[in-house]
């Protein structure tokens, strides 16, 4: 008799891991069409780029650990870029890839009216 409750739990269960494997890791992507990506696409020359939503500093921080780059927030590039910003202005993590191989771009950026105005490189990609 308890074969359906413990089937009802299994169900539960793999609903639960099925929900935790589909969450992303890292920032979510943008997929409005506030970011203008070609613009990326032509001052990086990679055929795809990617940007997140709007990062609060320590969102970008963990964002840039989770890819490699542990303490981030202690190199000097960090303390001038996030010196710079002035209000509106909004950090972000680009990603432009190519379409096969190794490489690509990694950066950390600050955005002004929806374009990028300062980077920081994450990690470097082979």
């Amino acid at each position: 008799m308890s074969h359906p409750r413990c089937l009802t739990h299994l169900i539960i269960i793999a609903a639960l891991l099925s929900g935790c494997a589909h969450q992303t890791i890292g920032p979510k992507m943008d997929g409005s069409a506030g970011v203008n990506t070609q613009d990326l696409v032509i001052r990086f020359g990679y055929p795809k780029c990617t940007v997140s939503v709007p990062l609060s500093e320590e969102e970008a921080v963990e964002s840039a650990r989770l890819v490699g780059a542990p303490d981030i927030n202690q190199r000097e590039e960090w303390t001038a870029l996030v010196g710079m910003m002035i209000s509106g202005d909004e950090l972000r993590h680009v990603w432009c890839s190519p379409r096969r191989g190794r490489g690509g771009i990694d950066l950390i950026g600050v955005f002004r009216d929806k374009r990028l105005i300062a980077e920081l490189h994450t990690v470097i990609v082979d």
